[in-house]
């Protein structure tokens, strides 16, 4: 379970909720398993210790303690704030359910439960001896009860009822279920945009910043000047607007105020106080929206499951989950498969959070390159969430303003750069006049008739095949960004692919091996949804996701891009080119039995 972890949020800034009400259906079996099979300690509620949180331990044979109990646990919390347990000791009739036998695993606990008459029936006996009630009385009381049972069931019978009610009611009243690929304005004015980077470059008079800081914050005051944007300037953006326009952000994560790659520094400490100041929040005077952004313990589960609850609660506030590096979501796979992809389906039940997960193959080992992206393609049915990999500034902007503006909310999966977050990788002006563009044909403009080879990707491997491709003056291979990998755009990926000549070769290069990133799904897509077959290139599949030298990284990696665009001569990120690395990467491969052309 998540237990541990969950309490251990209990008093943390960014998580707590005033104290939580703890009730353990305590039934002394976990399925087949013993107690002292199943913990370590004498109670199973010895877990409060670690908050020193109060434990009322009480038979559930006797109703009138456990009403107790449960009044004292109510008055403790609402006058101490602090999370509370009840331990109600009790035992299952039937075991794990009414056809199983807990005979066969505890035979002896069981031989005294087949003797016990019931709790129902222990409390009437204990009333009628004390007088409070006669042996007419409970049987009377026992009869309402089935009675009005039986009259729900035939009504319920006569007329059927959803029992899931309704979602866009509360606080989610004025969303809708539907997904469209229709986009709110998210551009901002030209006025807005300077009054953000000025805010963004502020703190308060006498505040100390670290000097290492200072150009940095004079860069965000300078953009509306220098017109260059990276991924991390575009991700500020986005938080400081919607704050500034009444939005409330919530990101959480591990490091997320300073940023994994010391990238962000969305809250600044004094030097020498230590006191935070978070510039965002100070765009203009007395403005509605709030951005709080929290560093969280070290669990990913606990948390993530905390952020998707709260997403669930406060539709209206953007909440952002971030991955120290994108390969630990895999320890919150469970909120993930059971909650995120699954609750509109399963519940009919709306949810807005969005993961933001580092992700990237650059020489940093096989537990830091990957977010996984393949795992998530796999959940992707019915519209039940998005999945995007970004490969500009403008891009991320754009995307995150489109999360919290629009009348519906899904789950938003966000492949995010590494190394290129600094990077400028768009251009100032985009924020102002553009919007998200689920695809992106190439923007050189190539002599399209010219064309022999569509290159498709999606993410940061565009710019390291546009650099590859200047450095070898191709001119006849044009690169096209799948931007928006779930849901795709057919409209428009199809409108795109027609500016191109029939014979032109198709390929999908990604960095991920072949059994990971996004080849299996999108070669999928391309063909049942386009008639096209993609070749591949990139990666062999293998069982990790990247190799542990940074070297051989290098080395693969210009076997990529030499693959799809051709040589480029000796670069550091190469490597040493004299020992073959011919066996882990793939080439052009087209589909067995099938042509790398279209087929259409």
């Amino acid at each position: 379970g998540v237990v541990a972890e969950a309490l251990n949020m209990a008093g943390v800034e960014g998580y707590t909720v005033g104290g939580t009400i703890h009730v353990v259906i305590n039934n002394q079996v976990a399925f087949t398993t013993d107690p002292s099979d199943g913990r370590s300690t004498g109670y199973c509620t010895d877990v409060a210790k670690m908050v020193d949180a109060p434990v009322f331990h009480v038979n559930a044979d006797d109703p009138e303690a456990c009403v107790w109990a449960a009044r004292l646990a109510v008055d403790y919390r609402k006058q101490f704030r602090k999370d509370v347990f009840i331990d109600l000791v009790c035992f299952r009739k039937w075991g794990h359910n009414e056809q199983d036998e807990p005979r066969y695993t505890q035979p002896a606990l069981y031989s005294h439960v087949d003797k016990h008459p019931g709790t129902r029936a222990v409390y009437a006996t204990r009333l009628i001896d004390a007088g409070v009630i006669t042996s007419a009385d409970a049987d009377a009381m026992v009869e309402r009860v089935y009675s009005a049972m039986d009259v729900s069931q035939t009504s319920a019978k006569a007329t059927p009822r959803n029992p899931v009610p309704p979602p866009g009611k509360g606080s989610w009243t004025g969303f809708v279920g539907k997904y469209s690929f229709d986009q709110p304005k998210t551009a901002i004015s030209a006025a807005q945009l300077k009054d953000i980077c000025a805010a963004l470059g502020r703190v308060p008079e006498g505040f100390n910043v670290h000097p290492k800081l200072r150009g940095l914050l004079d860069s965000r005051a300078n953009l509306p000047t220098t017109k260059k944007l990276s991924h991390a300037d575009g991700e500020v953006l986005a938080f400081a607007s919607l704050a500034a326009e009444g939005t409330s952000v919530r990101l959480s994560g591990q490091d997320c105020r300073r940023g994994t790659f010391t990238q962000r520094h969305a809250v600044l400490r004094d030097e020498k106080t230590g006191v935070r100041y978070t510039p965002m929040n100070h765009v203009y005077p007395n403005q509605r929206g709030v951005a709080n952004i929290w560093d969280s313990p070290l669990s990913e589960y606990s948390v993530m499951g905390f952020d998707y609850g709260y997403s669930r609660g406060s539709p209206k506030t953007l909440v952002c989950w971030e991955g120290q590096f994108g390969d630990f979501a895999n320890t919150a796979q469970v909120v993930i498969d059971q909650y995120l992809a699954s609750s509109e389906s399963k519940w009919d039940r709306w949810g807005g959070l969005v993961l933001l997960m580092p992700h990237g193959y650059e020489g940093q080992g096989p537990e830091h390159s990957s977010a996984r992206l393949e795992r998530f393609l796999q959940l992707c049915a019915d519209d039940n969430m998005e999945v995007v990999y970004p490969s500009t500034g403008a891009q991320t902007f754009h995307m995150i303003r489109r999360q919290a503006m629009r009348n519906f909310r899904k789950p938003l999966i966000v492949m995010t750069p590494k190394k290129f977050l600094r990077v400028e990788t768009a251009l100032v002006d985009e924020l102002v006049d553009g919007a998200f563009q689920h695809l992106i044909d190439d923007p050189t403009a190539p002599d399209a008739k010219g064309v022999t080879r569509v290159v498709y990707c999606s993410g940061k491997i565009y710019h390291e095949l546009n650099d590859r491709r200047n450095v070898s003056g191709r001119k006849d291979v044009a690169i096209v960004r799948v931007e928006q990998l779930y849901p795709f755009h057919e409209e428009l990926a199809r409108r795109i692919d027609a500016k191109y000549p029939k014979g032109a070769e198709r390929v999908w290069v990604q960095e991920e091996p072949r059994n990971m990133g996004a080849y299996l799904y999108i070669a999928d897509v391309f063909r049942e949804k386009l008639g096209i077959e993609l070749a591949y290139i990139g990666r062999k599949a293998s069982a990790t996701p990247a190799t542990g030298s940074e070297k051989q990284h290098g080395k693969e990696q210009d076997k990529i891009l030499s693959a799809a665009i051709g040589p480029g001569g000796p670069s550091k990120a190469a490597g040493d080119e004299g020992k073959s690395v011919a066996g882990r990467i793939g080439k052009a491969e087209a589909p067995q039995g099938k042509s790398a052309r279209t087929a259409r």
